[in-house]
């Protein structure tokens, strides 16, 4: 297990530092938040060593990672749809997010697990990231998507979001059996190690956004 933790830990570097050195084909849009999110990640996982290590804390941290990532995807999603019924759903879906988030911490307060808040989360964020593919379809939008860095950002956090509450329900279901945990673990390691491997390529690959706009 400690091999899989330093293999998504490296990617998470390696796609941080790939955000930074492309920053100049993307800073125009609001995509160069993303740069700032994956730094974010990176931080957030020096600090979870340390202060787990040294029995700080618990689950604040893992909160407030859940709680950033629905609301950066519902946030690029919104930047990113086209249509103006898809835009004011996604709105709506953000309000949705943000109630169940505060009625679970008001009931459970920040040191514990925020389950439901979270795979729900998980679950509002995707909706939004499909709204944006039927938007595409709708508006004719499809030129040459595997050039465009916003392509990979959703093949990256679609594979997370669906696999993730699938994983954390059958965590919960199986939370007394040690052998199938440790298997869930592996597996949503390798979610993760793809989905920053995704991101990683994505940077490399992807056009500058001002060369897809001129086409």
């Amino acid at each position: 297990m400690n091999t899989i933790r330093i293999l998504i830990h490296t990617i998470e570097l390696v796609a941080a530092l790939c955000s930074l050195f492309t920053l100049w084909k993307y800073k125009s849009t609001p995509l160069k938040y993303f740069c700032v999110y994956l730094w974010y990640v990176v931080l957030h996982e020096a600090a979870a060593y340390f202060l787990l290590r040294e029995g700080i804390i618990r689950f604040q941290l893992t909160n407030l990672y859940g709680f950033i990532t629905t609301f950066f995807v519902l946030w690029m999603s919104y930047k990113y749809i086209k249509i103006k019924k898809f835009k004011n759903t996604t709105l709506i879906l953000s309000s949705i997010a943000l109630l169940i988030f505060l009625a679970e911490l008001i009931f459970k307060g920040f040191k514990e697990v925020l389950f439901v808040s979270k795979t729900t989360g998980y679950l509002i964020a995707l909706i939004s990231l499909f709204l944006y593919i039927i938007g595409l379809f709708k508006t004719n939008s499809l030129h040459n998507p595997f050039r465009e860095l916003f392509t990979y950002f959703l093949l990256g956090f679609t594979l997370f979001l669906i696999s993730t509450p699938v994983i954390l329900l059958a965590r919960n279901m199986y939370i007394n059996n040690i052998e199938m945990s440790i298997k869930l673990s592996y597996i949503m390691g390798f979610i993760v190690f793809l989905m920053y491997t995704i991101f990683s390529f994505g940077f490399i690959y992807s056009k500058k956004a001002a060369d897809l706009e001129e086409k």
